[in-house]
């Protein structure tokens, strides 16, 4: 499981909360960023029974000792389709919203571990986590999650330097090409190198030419590549832009593609028959 920890020192989020309250009142780009960037660094209490258990623990001398072990169950919320939840709360006064506090433990948990989990274990039985349930109730499914935590959301207003990469990560794309092939709205795509002034490393920016302008599209089209890259990041960060809007244009100076789909050379041939 992920790093649980019962936690003694308070939990509190204030700028996640302000960031929530900003997003709800006006869903802006920018207060989404802003919301996404706060959630990503978070630490959240969560309700959970925790037990304790015998377990045989084999010793080096061969002889077997019961050795108390803690065993955590967690508290899933549900939706009104039934969907399972985690519920994720910002501070002590969001847990008390809820009648049945009383009733259950606290643990603590980052952002960052539970969706390592969800990375690790596919549950179906669990659709995703709810932050703050009674409050600004909140919902993001599991992929979303698993998105976020792995592709970087970019704030209005940041200076950013875009380069080329000094040695291709093979590996990486590899795993892409077949998964871009296979997506008939994809023309072309780049990979570049992106260095933020509010982030110390460098990451990686994938910038692809679609025809799709649906954003609902683009979101699943943009998932679909995140979770095949996932395992070939090694670590650097991946965010993953359109070329259709201003950034990813940007993003394309001096820049080759790395994937062409065949017979896209962009070269328009007319034939006049000969009368």
């Amino acid at each position: 499981m992920a790093e649980i920890k019962q936690t003694q020192q308070p939990i509190t989020n204030p700028a996640l909360v302000q960031a929530m309250d900003a997003m709800k009142q006006e869903r802006t780009q920018k207060n989404e960023v802003t919301f996404v960037n706060h959630l990503k660094v978070a630490r959240f209490l969560v309700p959970a029974n925790v037990e304790s258990v015998q377990q045989a623990q084999a010793n080096q001398d061969g002889t077997v000792e019961l050795k108390e072990q803690p065993k955590v169950s967690f508290i899933l919320f549900n939706n009104t389709e039934g969907q399972k939840f985690f519920p994720l709360f910002t501070d002590i006064a969001e847990v008390r919203k809820w009648g049945e506090s009383g009733k259950h433990q606290l643990a603590a948990i980052s952002y960052r571990d539970l969706c390592q989990f969800f990375q690790r274990n596919q549950n179906d039985e669990i659709s995703g986590a709810v932050v703050n349930p009674f409050g600004q109730n909140i919902m993001i499914p599991v992929d979303s999650m698993i998105r976020i935590i792995n592709t970087e959301a970019i704030a209005p207003g940041t200076q950013i330097q875009i380069g080329t990469l000094k040695e291709e990560p093979t590996e990486l794309l590899e795993a892409l090409k077949p998964h871009l092939a296979a997506q008939e709205s994809i023309k072309k795509a780049y990979l570049r190198v992106m260095k933020r002034e509010d982030k110390p490393n460098p990451n990686f920016l994938l910038v692809i030419d679609t025809d799709i302008t649906n954003e609902t599209a683009l979101k699943e089209l943009f998932d679909g590549i995140a979770g095949i890259a996932r395992p070939h990041l090694r670590g650097v960060e991946l965010a993953i832009v359109p070329t259709a809007n201003r950034f990813g244009q940007s993003a394309l100076r001096d820049a080759v593609p790395f994937y062409e789909k065949a017979g896209d050379s962009g070269i328009t041939m007319t034939i006049n028959n000969a009368e």
